[in-house]
Order: C-alpha cells, then structure tokens, then sequence
C-alpha cells in the first residue's frame, strides 16, 4: 500500500538537520487535489481524515472513490477542493504536510499551476491517470514562474555558401528555451523539486494552461538561500511544444479547466508568469 507520489502533497516526513522552509504549500479554491492510494483488494487503509490547521481539529472524513486497475491491486481516489483555510491531511496513519487554500489574488498572482498526466498507464506501477477510462491531471500549484532574462533561442538549419561567399538559407528552425523558477523570496522545500523531476517524466506538462516538456535530460538546479535554512529555488530548462498535436492540447485544457459536469475554470490570460 502506498501513496502515489504523484500525489501534490508531502506525506512522507524523515528528520533532517537545519530549521525547516518557512513557506507554506498554497492552492486555489479551484485547484482540483488529486490523491491517490495505490493498494491490494484486501488492505485496510483506515478513514481519509481533513484536519483544520492549526489546531488539528477534525473537520470530516473523507470519502474515497475505487477502482480496480487489474485483480491484484487497486487504486482507492478521491479530489478535494475546500475552501480557504489551513489544512492537513491523515492516510493509514501519515499526516500531510499543512497547506493553504486562499482566494488571494496578491499571493496566488505569484504562483503557477503545473497539471500532469501520462497517455497511458503502463509507464508505471505507482500512479493511475486513466481511472475508468477517464484521463486525469494533478494539480500542482508552486511559488515561481518564468522570468524574461532566463529565455535563450536556438535554431537548426542547414545553410549554402555560394561561390561569392553570400549565404543561402536551405531551411531552419527556430526554438525558445525558458528557465522556469522554482521559489519565490523566501524559497520552497527540496521535495518541490523532487516532485517537478518526477513532474517532467510524464507525457503532458502544462504551466498555467501551456505546454511544456523538459529540455534535453536536465533536472532542477538547486539555488541555496541560506546556509542552514532547508528552503531553496530551483531552475529548470524546458522548451514549450508548439506544434505537437494541438487537437490533443484543446482536449486536454478543457479536461483540465473541469470543475465539475457544467462548471469549469477560467482560462489564464497571461502565456507566462511573471515573478515580481
């Protein structure tokens, strides 16, 4: 029994030397909190338990959705969307990290929301994205966006150098390479990095409704704020698909933006996020 670790949330605690990163994991109200448990037929994982923060008061028990990937194991589900406030979250006994639900645009101006998903789900054991053959995406929503001095241009072409030395275009083909960040002032925890790596090995990313895919084999660069302080920002190369299907891209950023059979969420404005 274990909790996907494309779950968006840390439930996995180990001690660490250092004073832990004063940032707290933030959502909006309309980011869709996807939790999975991927499990035996027979196992008992105990009640799904919401606790308000921080007092650690139990507000409800959560109800969970199953479905049975083959005869030997299933995966037990459920989305949350609560309302503004501080919450954790109890699994078979492990305690999410808190997080924040807030409506405030000042602060949620400063976030990105990163959507995930795979084509299949044959690429692993610990994730389900199809669950009775409806795609899923995770939310992600992380401090950090893209800023305009981390944005590099390259091309592949072949040119024709005529006799008298003038040059012949024969084709190219130009790209943009952006650096998103990952951290605001205050930074984040190492495990928001570790989740965006694994983030970048499925087979559709999306920054704020944008497709993205990692570029070549880069992970995140670590930046270290201050020594002794568990909280840091992270680089990350990627370059945006373009021209890759933009059928599949319509499909997907309409499941994405779903809230519920009639109501769905408002397309971004902005193609990328700014950091002030």
């Amino acid at each position: 029994m274990i909790i996907s670790p494309f779950t968006p949330l840390l439930f996995s605690h180990h001690k660490r030397d250092g004073i832990d990163s004063r940032y707290i994991q933030t959502f909006a109200p309309t980011d869709q909190i996807l939790i999975e448990l991927i499990c035996a037929p027979n196992e008992e994982e105990g009640d799904w338990e919401l606790y308000s923060e921080p007092n650690h008061t139990l507000l409800t028990v959560i109800e969970t959705s199953v479905w049975a990937i083959n005869e030997l194991t299933e995966v037990r589900f459920a989305v949350l969307s609560p309302s503004a406030g501080y919450y954790s979250i109890k699994i078979n006994g492990m305690t999410s990290n808190v997080f924040r639900i807030t409506d405030d645009l000042v602060i949620l101006n400063n976030t990105t929301l990163i959507q995930y998903s795979m084509n299949n789900n044959r690429h692993r054991k610990d994730v389900v994205f199809f669950i009775d053959g409806m795609q899923r995406f995770f939310d992600f929503r992380v401090p950090g966006g893209f800023k305009d001095s981390n944005w590099s241009f390259a091309v592949e072409g072949e040119q024709f150098i005529t006799d008298e030395s003038d040059i012949v275009q024969l084709y190219g083909l130009d790209s943009t390479q952006k650096k998103f960040t990952l951290g605001n002032s205050e930074g984040c925890p190492v495990w928001f990095a570790e989740l965006l790596n694994r983030i970048l090995c499925c087979s559709y990313v999306y920054f704020d409704g944008e497709r993205y895919a990692r570029k070549d084999n880069s992970v995140p660069e670590t930046t270290v704020l201050l020594e002794g302080i568990n909280s840091f920002v992270f680089t990350q190369n990627l370059q945006k698909v373009v021209n890759l299907d933009p059928t599949l891209t319509l499909r997907h950023q309409a499941l994405m933006r779903r809230i519920d059979n009639t109501d769905y969420r408002l397309a971004t404005t902005n193609i990328n996020r700014l950091i002030k």
